[in-house]
């Protein structure tokens, strides 16, 4: 059987060209940039870096790291925390959200196809949806993720 672990590792991993598209939940355009998103799975350890490149504003990188076992994911961002489960072979839901921002989550299912793939964001406030982001993607050929944060143990 297919775990998370699974399909980090075989369809995430990788470097990844994309859009982010913000919309109203009415439909209307928020904004639209570029971004760049680089991860890795090594043993059960994910890193991940995101660069975000908005329109006349200089690049904004995020960093996440998590332990993954099987379908098991723990997150080691001190301010981030998350829950992830794997919708069959082919697609993950994450809901996540920021200590200093309780009363924001945002729901994000993913479905990484080859060297295509979408995610889609709903962002909720207070209980209720306040903006959706849908991001599509294709990895960058020959492209490998840096390592920004060194595995010390890797299984």
């Amino acid at each position: 059987m297919t775990t998370i672990n699974d399909i980090l590792r075989e369809k995430v991993a990788g470097v990844w060209a994309g859009t982010y598209t913000v919309l109203e939940p009415s439909g209307a355009l928020i904004e639209k940039f570029d971004s760049r998103q680089e991860g890795r799975m090594e043993g059960t350890t994910w890193t991940e870096r995101v660069t975000y490149l908005r329109p006349g504003q200089e690049p904004y990188e995020h960093y996440y790291h998590a332990t993954v076992e099987g379908d098991e994911v723990t997150f080691h961002n001190g301010n981030m925390w998350g829950r992830t489960s794997r919708v069959g072979d082919e697609a993950v839901i994450f809901s996540f959200g920021w200590q200093e921002r309780p009363n924001e989550r945002i729901i994000e299912v993913t479905r990484p196809d080859g060297d295509y793939r979408t995610r889609v964001w709903q962002h909720f406030t207070d209980g209720e949806l306040s903006k959706l982001t849908i991001i599509e993607e294709r990895r960058v050929p020959g492209a490998e993720a840096v390592r920004w944060d060194p595995v010390e143990n890797p299984v």
